[in-house]
């Protein structure tokens, strides 16, 4: 049987470690969900900065398709220089935040509204985004309600180019009816689909329709970032599950409207309540637990920290056994934080060897930075993450991991260290008679069941 205190460190933190043993349990860890542990870090490069570069960059490169420039060229790669080191960095501050939390609840359900709101930038003059996105609209409304972190993430730059907003036009806007130009229903239906009702959740394709109608006027640019854009937005009042918004003119109070009413239907309580209890718990999760958790959020008018305390409560959060599996930097995590390895080992890695060890094992893991698989994020399943590449990944980072540290711990108390009640007699006789002690630390931590959670 497995503690409350381990269950507590492993589901739901950021993993055991040889500091920070007080005891866990669920009101501990709903008590660790304080604003402060939010904080933004100065590491994590603001929207506008990233535009601005952007805007730069662009101007650069036109101007060097009409005339060779040596110092524009110098320019350029000073600009791509500067972003691909600046994402390392925004790397080593993640990575340091889920190894080094106190509690690691926090950082856990950063993860899992960063996944919710699943983007990311497309490319181009633009290289870079999705740590900013996480940083500006889902990191600071953690512990406030579902609206509040429903605007800021939908409405973000990041989302708003990544599904393609600046496409969409109200056919009968004066720029579509000049243009002929029309609707991108692509925020509408994951708007429906992925961040409030759910699949299930009853709507039709009527419904994407009549929400992309309204959406329309959403625009960013380079030049003026995060606009509402009249000429573009459908006027007139539109009907969508069975309440008008909208009129003439079309403002952005009337999509703001519309999210709010969504994050308080139902249907999106009960999407949340079981993505949530999902993550957490299970991939089929105690129905109560999650009836629960839907009732909760519905009565406290989509307060976040309801619904958390709602699952943290409830016996079924608790009963199930450890079955998920550790993504990626979540076991990169984990294991840091068992080794014991000192906060500089990550904060003053160079770009090189961020690139070295953190990019790349990640990548090859299944969980390149900066880079979502589509609208829906990563998949929740132990199938999504174990593949033959991956875990091969996975044990050539834990082997590489436990000869990087000075004098590796000695596996047979180690195996205590970083799994405590939950490992094996299987695992613990396995660790104990490994040739070396790296050898002994890289098998634990490479192990099926330290990559459980």
């Amino acid at each position: 049987m497995i503690s409350t205190h381990t269950l507590a460190a492993i589901r739901f933190g950021t993993g055991l470690g040889p500091v920070g043993r007080t005891a866990l349990d669920g009101a501990i860890l709903w008590d660790s969900l304080q604003p402060e542990s939010g904080g933004h870090d100065p590491s994590i490069i603001p929207w506008d900065t990233r535009r601005a570069r952007a805007l730069e960059r662009r101007d650069v490169q036109r101007a060097l398709r009409d005339a060779e420039d040596p110092a524009l060229s110098a320019r350029l790669q000073e600009l791509n220089r500067k972003d691909r080191d600046d994402t390392f960095t925004e790397l080593r501050t993640n990575m340091a935040r889920l190894a080094f939390a106190p509690v690691g609840f926090f950082e856990r359900l950063v993860r899992f509204w960063a996944n919710h709101f699943a983007a990311q930038s497309r490319g181009g003059v633009l290289r870079a985004g999705r740590a900013t996105q996480i940083e500006e609209a889902i990191r600071p409304n953690i512990t406030g309600s579902f609206q509040q972190m429903l605007r800021a993430a939908a409405l973000h730059p990041v989302m708003l180019l990544y599904l393609d907003q600046n496409a969409s036009v109200g056919p009968f806007s004066r720029v579509g009816r000049r243009r002929g130009r029309g609707l991108n229903e692509n925020l509408a239906r994951e708007l429906l689909e992925l961040h409030t009702l759910g699949a299930s959740g009853g709507y039709t394709q009527d419904d994407v329709t009549q929400v992309a109608r309204l959406l329309t006027g959403l625009a960013v640019s380079l030049e003026d970032g995060f606009t509402f854009e009249p000429r573009i937005a459908e006027p007139g009042l539109l009907e969508i599950f069975g309440k008008r918004y909208g009129g003439r003119p079309m403002t952005l109070d009337h999509i703001i409207e519309l999210l709010d009413d969504l994050a308080l239907r139902p249907e999106t309580a009960q999407h949340l309540a079981s993505k949530l209890a999902q993550h957490f718990v299970s991939d089929s999760p105690d129905p109560q637990l999650v009836a629960h958790m839907s009732a909760s959020y519905l009565h406290s008018g989509g307060d976040l920290m309801v619904l958390y305390r709602a699952m943290l409560e409830h016996p079924g959060a608790w009963d199930a056994p450890l079955s998920k599996t550790r993504a990626p930097s979540e076991m990169m995590a984990a294991a840091i934080r068992a080794m014991d390895v000192p906060r500089d080992m990550v904060t003053d890695l160079t770009s090189r060897q961020t690139r070295f060890f953190l990019a790349h094992p990640m990548e090859a893991m299944g969980e390149p930075f900066e880079q979502v698989p589509s609208p829906a994020g990563y998949g929740e399943s132990a199938a999504f993450w174990v593949t033959p590449q991956g875990l091969a990944a996975r044990i050539d980072w834990a082997m590489d991991l436990a000869q990087r540290v000075p004098e590796a711990p000695d596996p047979r108390e180690f195996v205590d260290i970083a799994m405590a009640d939950a490992a094996s007699d299987t695992l613990r006789r396995a660790a104990s008679g490994a040739e070396t002690r790296a050898q002994g630390v890289g098998l634990i931590l490479s192990a099926p069941e330290f990559n459980r959670r």
